[in-house]
């Protein structure tokens, strides 16, 4: 029945790292022998399609026996790692330490690129082959998959060239997207279709969604590709690090502003001065805007008699 926990366990999420003693003994991981308790672990762990992790040397000693049944169960959790039993608390289990390495992440692109897959496949078989290598131990087969790896962006970064700078690089879906939406656009200014504008704020729609898609997955990767080994963490902090510029102090009507809230009264003060409104009943501005008015229209002639007479043209 322990299976049944385990099942609830792994269906919390897509991947899963289960640790603790499971009490099972099996040849598989170092023990004498079979018990009945883990062959049913191990018909479950195979038919779920997820992984047993142990250390190689025992993680329980007894009085005339030891036996390894501290393990990890892993679901869709496939890094290179490393499990030990440590032999330092005094308790007949041993504390394991699981290590997974984060080292093998996708390869972080500046811009945008165009790949020539032809000259990329001609890359990758010119390549040095790496079938038939007989791995004997884990640190073998992290240098193997490193080779693949480079091979791999060796073979990117020959066939690939950067999108010039006066060009705006668009994702392809986007563009695709574009065409047809200009189409619509275009049909519908012509024929006024009702179903035509409905297709083309369908579209709009699409490609409004299908950019913060993007977005959000270029900024993810963003964030995976970011290091401390390649000053690539430095780059992506340093614009949350820089301060901000203080406003300097001002110049009040009665003193220097100097503290912030010295600072945000001076300039409510001095923009509720601006933005009065004017005294309509002031008596001398009143005066001022007659005699200015009166002599403008004294000076003004009010008729025009000078002009010459318009002549017809054949």
């Amino acid at each position: 029945m322990f299976t049944f926990d385990i099942e609830n366990l792994i269906q919390i999420s897509s991947s899963q790292i289960i640790c603790g003693d499971y009490n099972a003994h099996h040849t598989s991981w170092g023990c004498n022998s079979n018990s009945p308790r883990d062959i049913t672990l191990m018909n479950f762990v195979n038919n779920a399609g997820i992984e047993i992790l142990a250390p190689s040397t025992p993680t329980r000693f007894g009085n005339n026996s030891s036996s390894t049944i501290d393990l990890a169960i892993v679901r869709e959790f496939l890094y290179p790692y490393d499990i030990q039993s440590l032999p330092e608390i005094s308790s007949d289990h041993n504390p394991v330490l699981l290590n997974f390495y984060f080292k093998y992440s996708i390869p972080s692109i500046n811009g945008g690129t165009k790949t020539n897959w032809n000259e990329f496949r001609n890359h990758i078989n010119n390549a040095e082959t790496l079938n038939n290598i007989v791995i004997n131990s884990p640190t073998e087969l992290d240098i193997l998959v490193e080779k693949f790896e480079s091979q791999i962006l060796d073979a990117k970064n020959a066939a690939s060239s950067p999108v010039p700078n006066s060009q705006t690089y668009i994702d392809p879906r986007i563009r695709e997207l574009n065409n047809e939406r200009n189409f619509v656009r275009k049909m519908f200014q012509r024929l006024r279709d009702p179903v035509l504008k409905a297709k083309l704020n369908q579209l709009n729609k699409k490609i409004s969604r299908l950019n913060d898609k993007i977005e959000t997955v270029n900024h993810a990767n963003t964030l995976i590709n970011v290091n401390t080994d390649d000053g690539s963490f430095w780059n992506f902090t340093r614009h949350f690090k820089r301060k901000k510029h203080n406003i300097p102090t001002l110049n009040g009507p009665a003193s220097i502003a100097i503290t912030n809230k010295e600072k945000a009264n001076c300039l409510a003060d001095s923009l509720e001065n601006q933005f009065q409104l004017n005294e309509l009943h002031h008596e001398e501005t009143e005066t001022i805007v007659g005699n200015s008015v009166g002599s403008f229209l004294n000076t003004t002639p009010n008729l025009f008699n000078d002009f010459p007479p318009s002549t017809m043209m054949n």
